[in-house]
């Protein structure tokens, strides 16, 4: 059975490579490549997994965050992001402090086995450990 992943990333490429590494976890992927996309799928359509980039072009991965918590979404959330240590810090609190289900921090460039890995304990329903964003990032 397949399940549905919604990657939400203004870049063509990164989307073609989440839709590849999630097919290969069994999900389908729907791309949305703005805020506004982003949150038009989310009020109209349910899914299993969302991967968030934290740069959406003029706007941040954190109106879809601030979405999550109004609709009250428990979907996993894999943020995967090339922001530096103190942004992706920043969004992870505000992140945990509007209760969004927040599964996963990935930066960029992506660690392709990692992604997989991930994407594979969601489609599996394995719990998330506590999420801490490494000092190396």
């Amino acid at each position: 059975m397949s399940k549905e992943l919604l990657a939400i990333d203004d870049a063509d490429l990164h989307l073609s490579i989440l839709r590849k590494i999630a097919e290969q976890s069994g999900f389908t992927t729907t791309g949305a490549e703005s805020v506004s996309v982003a949150k038009h799928l989310l009020r109209t359509r349910k899914f299993d997994c969302i991967t968030l980039d934290l740069s959406l072009g003029e706007q941040s991965g954190i109106e879809v965050l601030a979405l999550l918590y109004e609709l009250r979404c428990p979907t996993p959330v894999i943020i995967i992001s090339a922001s530096e240590d103190a942004a992706l810090n920043e969004t992870v609190r505000i992140g945990k402090f509007l209760n969004v289900n927040l599964y996963a921090a990935i930066p960029k460039p992506v660690n392709l086995a990692l992604l997989r890995q991930t994407l594979a304990q969601v489609f599996e329903g394995a719990p998330s450990e506590e999420l801490a964003i490494p000092s190396s990032w």
